[in-house]
């Protein structure tokens, strides 16, 4: 079992709890970056804002591949077949809203909102 948390809170209830460092995935988001995780064909996020310049960070948990993209004009992208385990960066440079989906599973959905 898998249990999100930032590190400080896993930490202490780690100690608390007898819990070992392996039970935790620490899924937090540096400056000027969002993660969002793929897991049971979906985005743990449907919405997020970054800033212009900063990126969103895709953390594939599910078994099998993704591929992510957004053919947004001014935001388009596309990562290609994504690895189970796997962490891809990509940068938003310019302000916009953008709509991401996958193409292996259309019905994953998500946007992702870039201000000044």
């Amino acid at each position: 079992m898998r249990i999100y948390f930032g590190p400080v809170l896993a930490a202490a209830i780690g100690v608390a709890g007898g819990f070992s460092a392996a039970n935790f995935v620490f899924a937090q988001a540096a400056p000027g970056e969002a993660v969002v995780v793929q897991r049971d064909i979906d985005f743990d996020k449907h919405a997020v804002t970054i800033r212009a310049g900063g990126q969103v960070v895709y953390v594939n948990e599910d078994r099998f591949g993704h591929n992510v993209f957004s053919e947004t004009p001014g935001g388009e992208f596309d990562i290609g077949r994504q690895a189970p385990n796997s962490r891809v960066g990509v940068p938003f440079r310019r302000p916009g809203t953008f709509t991401v989906n996958c193409r292996i599973h259309p019905r994953m959905e998500m946007t992702v909102t870039v201000v000044q």
